[in-house]
């Protein structure tokens, strides 16, 4: 039997780029949810999103400490590839702006995955040996890390709602460990090429050439 390309139908080229396509899924539990620079967890939303407002300038700081850490975490992705970001889920106990994330679960679609090493060493120190691995590390790398960064923060208690406020987000967790086991990311392998010229131009199922990094 033999697969024909309908390139000319769709457009369809074995040069197109080698994408792939990952889950990722970050339960939150065990992260901080303290008034202090710790708090806030890991979230794209702002306090705008929710249906009820945070209720004080403190929990609507948390709502943006996390939406800084989301920033960082796509920040620190984009050192190696280029990405898009699909089906992103929010779990959270009701829409009220007070209630923190408990998880969060996005898709990415990878171009260029030959950029995506595979072997290297955790923020745990653990020892690492997929692509997926990888992704897992890097998105725990920006949760262990910290910054400060000006930001419109919704205010309740003012008449005009949003302060620009130099707002810290650091670690959600000082245990690395509970960072790194908190984040689970797979390839779904369907997304790959599937005729012959192209997995054989894309490199599926042959040797990776990735380069080696260890907590970039």
């Amino acid at each position: 039997m033999a697969a024909v390309e309908p390139k000319a139908l769709y457009g369809v080229s074995p040069a197109e780029p080698n994408q792939k396509y990952f889950t990722v899924a970050i339960a939150q539990g065990a992260f901080a949810d303290s008034a202090d620079a710790n708090g806030g967890r890991v979230s794209p939303c702002v306090a705008t999103d929710f249906a009820t407002k945070p209720t004080s300038l403190a929990e609507s700081l948390k709502v943006s400490r996390g939406n800084l850490r989301w920033k960082m975490m796509m920040e620190s992705l984009m050192e190696r590839v280029n990405f898009r970001v699909v089906n992103i889920v929010t779990t959270y106990a009701s829409d009220a702006g007070d209630n923190p994330i408990t998880n969060l679960a996005f898709g990415l679609v990878v171009e260029n995955a030959d950029f995506i090493p595979k072997t290297g060493t955790s923020i745990d120190g653990s020892s690492t040996g997929t692509k997926a691995e990888f992704i897992a590390d890097k998105i725990g790398e920006a949760l262990n890390e910290s910054r400060t960064e000006n930001m419109s923060v919704y205010n309740p208690s003012t008449t005009r709602g949003l302060d620009t406020t130099a707002v810290t987000a650091s670690a959600v967790s000082t245990n690395t460990g509970t960072i790194r086991d908190a984040i689970a990311v797979a390839e779904v392998s369907g997304f790959a090429p599937l005729t012959t010229a192209q997995q054989t131009l894309a490199g599926t199922g042959s040797a990776d050439t990735s380069l080696t990094y260890s907590a970039e």
